[in-house]
Parts: structure tokens; C-alpha cells; sequence
């Protein structure tokens, strides 16, 4: 059985993005990585730049985001 992701802080700086769209991005990113499949080994401190998403909802935005915490846990864990 494989343990539960734990994430200790997760900052997102959104850059032109009013504070109630900022604070639902940090909900569904904080959902979304809730039931990802945590990584094998802790990766420690994981950093992603996701692309300006200009004109994009805050569920793309979020879906984006998502994608790359993963992708950076899949490099950081495959160390």
C-alpha cells in the first residue's frame, strides 16, 4: 500500500490573478495532487514554472499547474 502524498508548503505566485481566483487555484491544485500517486522516494523541495496562462481558466490554470508539480516529482523521484 503506498503512503499518502504530504506536502508541507505549496506557494503559487499567479501573478495578474484577483485573490478569490488565487485562493480557488490553490484549492483545486491542492485537490488534484491529494490523488495523484505519491512518489516512491521523498523528492524533497520541488520548484515549477508553469508558462503564463493568460486568458485560461482557473481550471486549466490549475490543471496546468498540476501537470507540472507531477512531472517534477516523477524527475525529482526517479534520482
Amino acid at each position: 500500500m503506498n503512503r499518502p502524498i504530504s506536502i508541507d508548503r505549496l506557494s503559487l505566485n499567479t501573478g495578474p490573478m484577483s485573490a478569490g481566483d488565487a485562493r480557488r487555484l490553490a484549492e483545486l491544485v491542492g485537490l488534484a495532487l491529494g490523488r495523484m500517486e505519491p512518489p516512491k522516494t521523498d523528492t524533497g523541495t520541488v520548484s515549477v514554472t508553469v508558462p503564463p496562462q493568460e486568458g485560461r481558466s482557473v481550471e486549466l490554470v490549475a490543471d496546468a499547474v498540476t501537470r507540472a508539480i507531477e512531472a517534477a516529482l516523477r524527475v525529482q523521484g526517479a534520482r
